[in-house]
């Protein structure tokens, strides 16, 4: 049997198929926060591509520094979304 290596962006599209809404950064390490901040990017992408249909993206401000501190995808895969997903 083989392992299918899935992009990060197919990964996103099928969590969200399969449900998924809400994405944070589960640890605030300096490391999981890029994983997490391109993790919004992807979705950032992805709505501007149609690929979903809202984002909603709250931000904190600590600091004086405003980062995001988490993203939910209201409304799930629009069609285009679910035929790439599909392909």
């Amino acid at each position: 049997m083989s392992a299918q290596v899935q992009s990060p962006f197919l990964s996103l599209l099928k969590q969200i198929n399969d449900g998924v809404q809400i994405f944070e950064p589960f640890l605030r390490t300096p490391e999981k926060m890029q994983e997490f901040n391109d993790t919004v990017t992807r979705l950032q992408e992805m709505e501007d591509l149609k690929l979903i249909r809202k984002l909603f993206v709250q931000t904190r401000t600590y600091r004086s520094e405003e980062s995001i501190d988490f993203v939910m995808v209201v409304g799930g895969l629009t069609e285009e979304g679910q035929r790439l997903l599909e392909q």
